[in-house]
């Protein structure tokens, strides 16, 4: 059986800019056909701090894995299906979500694939993730202040840290999977 992308039981998450690039990345989920949403913002202090001790550079897309875990560990009963923009290697960025989530029962029955194979699937090549503008969204306004970030689109902000991030990489270090 072939999933329903196009319904609102899909979810896409998506990054604004590579951890790689300079200055601060946003990373945000979306439901399709709905406005619900929520992200997170890692600062290039945080990245370069991450990059210092746990020598990230090397392993983006574990970094990805751990901020799509925090972005969705208590919003599986929300989708059926999972879109994950190819702004890291999306096989190893399974295999990491794979290592977080594997024990979940409820992880276990979503359909997870990336935004090229869901291009492939429609036969449309411009096919944009969901998540894509409110990535950016939250990248710009998610590290400021409550009173700052309140005009314009309301974000519900994942509040994520250096402790968190380290926790869930020791996790996986602890497993073998790093």
């Amino acid at each position: 059986m072939v999933a329903d992308y196009t319904n609102g039981k899909t979810i896409h998450i998506d990054t604004s800019k590579r951890f790689g690039q300079r200055g601060d990345t946003g990373i945000a989920f979306k439901i399709v056909s709905s406005r619900e949403h929520s992200g997170m913002a890692l600062s290039n202090r945080l990245k370069r701090e991450l990059d210092k001790n746990f020598g990230i550079q090397e392993n983006y897309p574990l970094l990805y894995a751990v901020c799509i875990y925090y972005l969705i560990k208590d919003k599986l009963e929300l989708f059926d299906n999972l879109v994950i923009c190819n702004d890291e290697d999306f096989v190893s960025v399974k295999k990491y979500l794979d290592l977080l989530l594997g024990d979940n029962a409820s992880y276990g029955s979503k359909d997870i694939a990336c935004i090229g194979d869901l291009r492939d699937m429609l036969g449309d090549s411009k096919v944009r993730s969901y998540a894509d503008n409110i990535a950016n969204v939250y990248r710009r306004k998610a590290l400021k202040p409550l009173r700052r970030r309140q005009k314009g689109i309301v974000l519900n902000v994942c509040n994520i840290n250096y402790k968190k991030i380290e926790l869930k990489i020791n996790e996986i270090k602890g497993v073998g999977g790093w």
